[in-house]
């Protein structure tokens, strides 16, 4: 189709200076119509003028119902010219005159320009292809001017993929459709004169049979008595059906078969109950769709008991033996769920202890005593067989192993609690632990000795300075190696001020408070006579008590030290008084 656009004219005819105060408009100002639709052009006057007239784009005169599609109306002031189902023909330069009150011509002119906006035409928005087919996807666009067409997928271009191509007629053509080509596809249509851009989407689907998904175990292992799942997963689209069989007999209703579905991929699961060796054997799943078939073979066996664990060693002790023990070579076709360990000693029965873990250790023994140990392995169907005995010698009685150490800040900071434990004692109970500390740069240390505890506060400490700590454990026989920790304590935080100054619109006095020694902080009660605090816990105001007048103890419900305003103090009658003004000094 040829489109022609004309140029728009405008063109006024003065004749004399009484007519050039006279003058035409028309609106709107512009003359685009869209394709097909109905638009009015009012030609106005602006003065006095007569003998109003529209010509079309050949100069020939518009008379009043001159066609279907053009007609005009009119009023004292103006000339409506309209123009119905506009069409491409219609374009041109149309005209509008009128006669001045001297006789002289005057006129206005409009280009019309019919335009089209982008559409898209008979786009099929849901399309399915099969698997190494050549898929086409049509979308026809029109616009006036002509659109350029484009093809993208989560915003990018497709053809510039090599299976892609546009064709002439926009046409989008994939060869040999994988199903990762599924996915919304946009055909775009852009007309950049206008900066127009439009676009449709089209769903695209691709069909594909039944893949199998590995890994997944061709060997399932139980006992009699034991339920077992079957696993059959597959990749496709549409969903796969799945039917099994077994020693060639399909399954019925009545076999407890589920499927579980996530996208493309389906997993059929089976539970097999093995009450006796006719259940064992092979199970044959078959996947399908419309495409394909396939199928799967699984196999459920019997499975034994585990064989013995390896490398069992034992590290003896005074009192406690740690033992440590490798996986068996053989699990049985079912998993390890545990241990059992066994000991005694010349003349004395098997003792035993169930673990999960693969290091151990076996407490309150006699020292320098042989004993003997073996071990089992355990999965589902039962104890596997023993170990070899391996033969170890507890230690006499000597002195204990080095405490284990671990520490926690308490206070602002420079507070630390030491924890020890002890890990071995030696054969008899540690009595106490001695500790000693200093800073790095302190010439001596600082001794103590901790009875019947497991943990020692250091307090008071330097701020932002290292120390080192020792602690060893200590029984009947002798001391032990000592351990050593090492820490540095935090920066020091800001400080409170050394005084503050309550007033009480309740007629307390004013008193000072020491914060850094909070006992000689006093407030004046009612009766003039100052009131010693018990306790002032900065941290936990809460827990702050005070003594009144007559030495009753009265609890600060609120004691905020950025906002006085906020701080209650309930006295021994219950009444509350409340600081008017909290100030640092």
């Amino acid at each position: 189709m040829t489109l022609r656009a004309s140029i728009y004219a405008c063109i006024l005819i003065l004749g004399s200076a009484t007519a050039g105060r006279a003058k035409l408009r028309i609106e709107p100002p512009t003359g685009n119509i869209d394709l097909n639709e109905d638009k009015v052009f009012i030609c106005k006057v602006e003065g006095e003028a007569e003998e109003l007239r529209w010509f079309d784009k050949l100069g020939e005169e518009i008379y009043p119902d001159a066609s279907d599609r053009f007609s005009l109306e009119s009023s004292e002031y103006d000339l409506q010219l309209l123009i119905r189902n506009a069409q491409v023909d219609d374009n041109g330069v149309y005209k509008c005159t009128a006669e001045a009150e001297n006789g002289d011509e005057i006129e206005r002119s409009i280009s019309i320009k019919v335009i089209q906006r982008v559409t898209f035409d008979n786009v099929i928005s849901n399309l399915d292809f099969d698997e190494s087919d050549v898929a086409t996807l049509d979308c026809i666009v029109t616009g006036i001017p002509e659109p350029t067409v484009s093809w993208t997928r989560d915003g990018q271009d497709v053809t510039r993929q090599d299976r892609f191509q546009k064709l002439e007629n926009n046409s989008l053509v994939i060869r040999n459709i994988q199903p990762s080509d599924a996915g919304i596809y946009f055909c775009v249509g852009r007309i950049a004169a206008r900066n127009e851009q439009e676009s449709k989407s089209i769903a695209v689907k691709v069909n594909y049979a039944p893949r199998l998904i590995s890994p997944a175990p061709e060997v399932v292992f139980t006992w009699l008595g034991n339920p077992v799942n079957v696993l059959c997963s597959v990749e496709s689209f549409p969903q796969a059906t799945f039917n099994w069989s077994h020693r060639g007999q399909e399954l019925g209703e009545s076999a407890n078969v589920s499927i579980v579905a996530n996208g493309d991929v389906s997993v059929s699961v089976v539970e097999v109950t093995v009450d006796s060796e006719a259940d064992l054997g092979e199970y044959i799943c078959n996947a399908s769709n419309r495409l394909r078939e396939v199928s799967r073979s699984i196999w459920v066996k019997e499975g034994g008991f585990p064989s013995a664990p390896q490398n069992l060693t034992v590290e003896p002790h005074s009192t406690t033996v740690q033992v440590s023990l490798g996986k068996p070579a053989s699990d049985g076709g079912i998993p390890i769920l545990g241990y059992k360990l066994e000991w005694k000693s010349d003349g004395a029965e098997w003792s035993s202890k169930m673990t999960e873990s693969e290091t151990f250790q076996i407490v309150e023994l006699e020292p320098f005593t042989l004993y003997q140990f073996r071990a089992a392995a355990r999965n589902g169907k039962g104890l596997g067989e023993y170990s070899k005995n391996v033969t170890a010698k507890t230690l006499s009685i000597r002195e204990p192993d080095r405490p284990k150490l671990t520490t926690s800040t308490e206070g602002d900071g420079n507070a630390y609690r030491i924890y020890f434990e002890d890990t071995e004692s030696g054969g008899s109970t540690v009595l106490r632990h001695n500790i000693k500390y200093k800073a790095e740069h302190a010439p001596e240390w600082i001794n103590d000795t901790v009875n019947g505890s497991h943990s020692y506060l250091l307090k008071d400490l330097e701020w932002a300075t290292h120390y080192q700590v020792q602690v060893a454990a200590e029984n009947r026989i002798s001391e032990s190696l000592e351990t050593f920790l090492n820490f540095t304590t935090p920066e020091q935080p800001p400080s409170l001020p050394s005084g503050t100054h309550f007033y009480n619109r309740s007629s307390f006095g004013t008193h000072v408070a020491d914060l850094y020694n909070p006992r000689r902080l006093t407030f004046t009660a009612h009766g003039g006579r100052p009131s010693r605090p018990t306790e002032l816990d900065l941290h936990d105001p809460r827990r702050s008590t005070f003594a009144t007048h007559s030495a009753g103890p009265s609890q600060p419900t609120l004691l905020d030290l950025c906002d006085s305003h906020r701080s209650t103090f309930v006295t021994h009658v219950g009444q509350h008084s409340q600081p008017a003004i909290f100030s640092y000094l």
